[in-house]
């Protein structure tokens, strides 16, 4: 499966908002993830884009409990 659809599966099973996971991911991790980006992160269509920084991709998984294997 897509990253982008585990991500977005993940985040809807937890009834989030995209803001709500933002947040998140600011309060828990200190790392800021812009409502655009997380759009981009979640789309099927687009590749996902390489400035993905390796932290943010490791806050997302570790919160939403996704495995990266």
């Amino acid at each position: 499966m897509i990253f982008s659809s585990v991500l977005r599966k993940a985040r809807e099973e937890r009834k989030m908002s995209q803001i709500e996971l933002i947040r998140k991911i600011h309060d828990e991790y200190g790392i800021d993830i812009s409502t655009s980006m997380l759009s981009r992160y979640e789309d099927e269509l687009t590749p996902l884009p390489r400035r993905m920084s390796i932290k943010a991709m490791f806050a997302l998984s570790v919160y939403l409990d996704i495995d990266l294997n």
